[in-house]
């Protein structure tokens, strides 16, 4: 068997035996049910064997087919980094010729992405490694007090064309505004609202299951609504007997002192990198263009970036 294609009912196999795994396999296991359930439609999710897998692929069927935000996306999981390295190489799996994403690769296996990237004339781009920090008590965190004239809520639809003006920085912001209409209407999301409607800070999901895109307008960063909308969001993940969970920057000592004090815990087999590859008639072509002149930084990681670049933590 060079691969296999799961047809839904194989979908919902994996899953189950996925979910003997968490909190560790997170991520798979939340994507493999997003798209069991068509809140992740128009990808194909492969295996390297069935039953008796090792590796799990998730492509787009083709780019008419998923959100644009996804059309280059890749989603990899392993048991085993040798086996990975031959399947990533067989024959029809992927298009070396296209840009890829590969996001939330293990950390380990980095080093055989980036030697079958080269052997396919190309090279890769790796963010700085996350690590996955999960709630892991019995208990739901306690709410803090909110103040007054200040509105606890979730988000709508219409709120995301201002979600994507917070994040306009971004290189692919244009693409930003469909995926935060679809994750608000499809998963649980927390906001602050002042006496007018006001958003004053919010936080949303990720189709991977995580917490992601805290923001807090810059006036508000010392009033303690971080806490409020990680407690809040947290709660509702909990009620639905969900994983809470989040990735953080490697070297952002101040994001995991603070997840440690509201109650996360590291999660050592859920640590993840997400990378990019670029075909070398990318790269030269990018080259040409100074406004292109560095790969672009459109991972899917990027909705999880993260609040030591929004928000003062100290």
């Amino acid at each position: 068997m060079i691969y296999k294609i799961l047809n839904k009912e194989d979908i919902g196999r994996l899953k189950d035996e996925l979910s003997l795994g968490l909190p560790g396999t997170a991520k798979i296991y939340y994507v493999i049910r997003n798209a069991l359930d068509d809140n992740l439609s128009g990808f194909d999710v492969v295996v390297d064997n069935w039953p008796k897998w090792n590796c799990i692929l998730l492509r787009p069927e083709s780019t008419d087919k998923v959100l644009n935000y996804f059309k280059q996306t890749h989603i990899c999981h392993t048991k085993s980094v040798s086996a990975l390295k031959y399947f990533l190489q067989r024959p029809g799996l992927i298009d070396w010729s296209q840009a890829i994403n590969f996001t939330g690769v293990p950390s380990d296996v980095i080093p055989v992405l980036n030697e079958v990237c080269k052997k396919h004339g190309g090279q890769i781009t790796s963010k700085e490694s996350r690590l996955m920090y999960a709630w892991s008590k019995c208990s739901p965190p306690d709410m803090p007090i909110i103040p007054d004239g200040i509105t606890l809520s979730s988000l709508k639809p219409e709120h995301a064309k201002i979600l994507k003006s917070d994040w306009a920085n971004q290189n692919n912001a244009e693409e930003l505004e469909g995926y935060f209409k679809s994750v608000i209407e499809k998963f649980e999301s927390s906001c602050l609202l002042d006496k007018n409607g006001r958003i004053l800070a919010y936080i949303c999901m990720q189709y991977n299951g995580s917490i992601a895109m805290i923001y807090v307008l810059p006036e508000f960063r010392k009033e303690g609504y971080f806490d409020i909308l990680i407690s809040d969001l947290t709660r509702k993940l909990l009620a639905k007997r969900d994983i809470a969970y989040g990735f953080i920057p490697f070297n952002d000592t101040s994001l995991i002192n603070l997840s440690r004090k509201l109650g996360f815990e590291w999660v050592p087999q859920g640590n993840m990198t997400w990378t990019r590859f670029t075909p070398n008639i990318a790269r030269r072509h990018q080259q040409k263009e100074t406004s292109e002149s560095k790969v672009p930084d459109v991972f899917s990681e990027d909705l999880g970036t993260l609040l030591k670049n929004q928000l003062s933590v100290i």
